[in-house]
């Protein structure tokens, strides 16, 4: 017994009688910065990475609203985008890789602020390349019987339509 008393002594948390209530005061709860300023992301965590990441001396509240604001936007931009590029390729609910890698290539911003990255399983963009175009164009010469057979059916066309009208050779 005398053991139990000796530690009882040494503690400093003061005990409250059972029969005592609460203070009335109450402490109003505090509000977040995220919710001040109608955010979704941290503005508080945000702002402790730009204090650890040591960009300046001195980091203010409010470059740590803004810095969530932005990339609040950004992720919000490229989720609509993502979104919509999933719902016309096979109407699909589901986001994947490739459906942002579109996405991000389609929109001239995005592409341009994201053209160093490369997006884990999105493939690559579709299409070809207009200098190939351009030299496909050039080499037609060597493709004369094409154009020869297409003026053939275009005179065959155009004396079914209107046997008045000749058809000009094209040069």
């Amino acid at each position: 017994l005398q053991f139990l008393y000796f530690i009882g002594a040494f503690q400093t948390k003061k005990r409250r009688m059972p029969s005592q209530k609460k203070s009335s005061t109450k402490k109003a709860k505090g509000v977040s910065k995220s919710s001040r300023s109608g955010l979704v992301f941290p503005v508080s965590r945000v702002g402790g990475s730009l204090r650890k990441g040591r960009y300046a001396k001195r980091v203010s509240t409010p470059a740590a609203v803004f810095l969530t604001a932005v990339m609040e936007y950004c992720t919000k931009e490229l989720l609509t985008l993502s979104a919509k590029t999933a719902h016309k390729n096979k109407k699909q609910h589901n986001i994947k890789p490739r459906h942002i890698c579109l996405a991000v290539r389609e929109d001239e911003d995005l592409s341009q602020l994201l053209s160093q990255v490369t997006i884990s399983g999105g493939g690559v963009m579709g299409g070809v390349h207009g200098a190939m175009l351009k030299k496909k164009k050039e080499s037609s010469g060597e493709a004369k019987p094409k154009k020869a057979k297409k003026e053939k059916k275009s005179k065959k066309t155009s004396s079914k339509k209107s046997p008045s009208k000749k058809a000009s050779p094209k040069k």
